[in-house]
């Protein structure tokens, strides 16, 4: 949030988050002066944060809020593109339980292969979203996926915790 929206406050911090001042507080103590400055205008990013930042956006898309029904993860779903990262996916069970760590009901990983999104599962198993579905109509149009990128759709209770869950699940296919 620091980085895509400039200087914002603790308290806004804490209430976008979910999380109480005193939580929010610490994560900004423990961020230090490396990546967070505490600034009268609110937080802002460091010039290590900015690059950090930078580096992370390059490789994470935005994340979205989707209608993956179909997949009953839950009542909200969101979903976040991983650029260049389908090697770094094993079955996608890393990404389902950091979502999961992080407050979330499950998570469905999806490599774009071929122009078709694919979800691993067992040793030679793979289940394909297909072309003429709705949701992958939506995801095509929110993310334009490429050849090797990865689309994790994450479930929670609120859309909320659905967007927080994403990108917890994403971090785990980042170098």
């Amino acid at each position: 949030m620091i980085g895509d929206e400039g200087p914002i406050g603790r308290i806004e911090l804490s209430r976008r988050l979910g999380l109480g001042e005193g939580a929010v507080r610490t994560i900004i103590k423990h961020l230090g002066r490396n990546f967070v400055n505490a600034a009268k205008e609110g937080c802002v990013l460091t010039d290590r944060g900015a690059a950090l930042y930078k580096s992370m956006r390059a490789k994470l898309s935005q994340v979205r809020l989707v209608n993956a029904r179909e997949l009953a993860l839950d009542k909200a779903s969101a979903a976040i593109l991983v650029k260049g990262s389908g090697r770094r996916v094993r079955r996608g069970i890393e990404q389902r339980d950091a979502s999961v760590r992080a407050g979330g009901t499950g998570a469905c990983t999806l490599i774009c292969r071929g122009g078709k999104l694919v979800m691993p599962m067992g040793d030679d198993e793979k289940w394909t979203l297909a072309p003429h579905d709705l949701l992958f109509e939506n995801l095509r149009a929110q993310f334009s996926p490429t050849d090797d990128d990865v689309i994790v759709i994450v479930g929670a209770r609120s859309e909320e915790l659905a967007e927080h869950c994403a990108v917890a699940a994403a971090l785990t296919l980042l170098a």
